[in-house]
């Protein structure tokens, strides 16, 4: 352990805000905000990004309309279609992603 000696220093001025970068992730402080933690965190690996936005998309077409008198709206063919295809997107993007995780096909295999 070092020993301090001498007088200590004076005016000593603490960062109050600054990043941090851990190579996947950077992290941003403002103590004067946010004592405790970081105020928000960047992820740089871009790897799941597109499957959050699909996730986001399918979610915001899964709720529910609604009018301006507050009756829910009608499902129409295009929004199920809509919701169909998103959907289908989601899964080609997860199972590209975790190839482990794709079912498997059950029943007998097709004849030539």
């Amino acid at each position: 352990m070092k020993e301090n000696r001498g007088r200590p220093k004076e005016n000593v001025e603490k960062k109050m805000k600054f990043t941090v970068d851990y190579g996947d992730s950077r992290w941003h402080y403002d103590l004067n905000k946010h004592p405790r933690g970081p105020y928000m965190v960047e992820q740089l690996d871009t790897t799941y990004d597109k499957l959050e936005k699909l996730y986001y998309k399918l979610e915001k077409l899964k709720e529910p309309k609604y009018h301006e008198n507050g009756r829910k709206q009608r499902i129409t063919k295009d929004c199920k279609k809509k919701m169909e295809l998103a959907e289908k997107k989601y899964w080609t993007e997860h199972y590209r992603l975790f190839p482990n995780e794709k079912p498997k096909r059950r029943g007998r295999k097709p004849t030539k």
